[in-house]
């Protein structure tokens, strides 16, 4: 490993640091992160199966966080000038955005940890079928919602907007998912366009490494996530802005 490279990895990782820093000193990000999604789970505790929709909390907290929280802090942080001030020290782009999404996953796992632990405290939950199957599919969830996370805070046009706008587009996209896929007589192409918004394939996955036998990879779930990672990533690099809006 040569000096550029080891500067590199060490700039990394003090950004993934300072990321988790900010984070778990944010009360507010805290409480809606990890608190949302217990009362969800005493919700479901009320219920006639609660263990069967634990998963799909999994998959909700990796929407939640990768996609709406992201979006609306990297949209303060750059109305708040933190994004232009980490770009004037040697901190290069790719770095810090690879912290934050770094940062996230590390927060979307501790998430999901709590979650299985409690719903199999709770009400007797089991634990996944196929740890690993699960594993790749929040990683690869979260790095898709991440994406498309950093693509949404391009769109927002400042701070006091952000969680009108990601609050809006979270909850259409998962209403979406879940209206286009269970209401009986919609016409097949709108079948066909809730099954490739990016939170239908995530549940899918994350259902098919939980419970059953296992029948190999749902690849085709694989590929709507790995599809909307890539135009996550492409309207990132193309769109992304560091400065604050200057617009009245």
């Amino acid at each position: 490993m040569n000096a550029v490279t080891g500067t590199t990895w060490a700039m990394f990782a003090m950004q993934v640091r300072v990321e988790q820093r900010i984070f778990w000193r944010n009360l507010s990000s805290v409480f809606f992160t990890f608190v949302l999604p217990l009362v969800l789970l005493l919700a479901l505790w009320v219920g006639d199966d609660p263990a069967a929709n634990v998963q799909y909390i999994v998959a909700l907290s990796v929407f939640s966080t990768g996609f709406q929280g992201l979006a609306i802090q990297v949209a303060m942080h750059r109305d708040q000038g933190v994004l232009k001030g980490l770009m004037s020290t040697p901190l290069r782009p790719s770095v810090l955005i690879m912290g934050k999404a770094v940062s996230v996953t590390i927060v979307i796992l501790v998430e999901g940890v709590l979650i299985v632990a409690l719903s199999a405290l709770l009400f007797g939950a089991s634990f996944p079928d196929h740890l690993l199957a699960l594993l790749a599919f929040v990683l690869l969830g979260t790095a898709t919602f991440v994406s498309l996370g950093f693509a949404l805070a391009s769109l927002v046009p400042n701070a006091e907007s952000a969680p009108a706008v990601a609050n809006a587009a979270y909850i259409g996209i998962l209403l979406s998912s879940i209206l286009l896929g269970t209401i009986n007589g919609v016409p097949r192409w709108l079948q066909v366009v809730g099954d490739v918004i990016p939170f239908s394939p995530l549940v899918e996955g994350v259902e098919r490494a939980w419970v059953g036998p296992w029948h190999g990879v749902p690849w085709t779930s694989a590929g709507i996530l790995a599809a909307w990672l890539v135009v996550g990533v492409a309207w990132t690099i193309r769109r992304f802005r560091w400065d604050p809006s200057t617009s009245s």
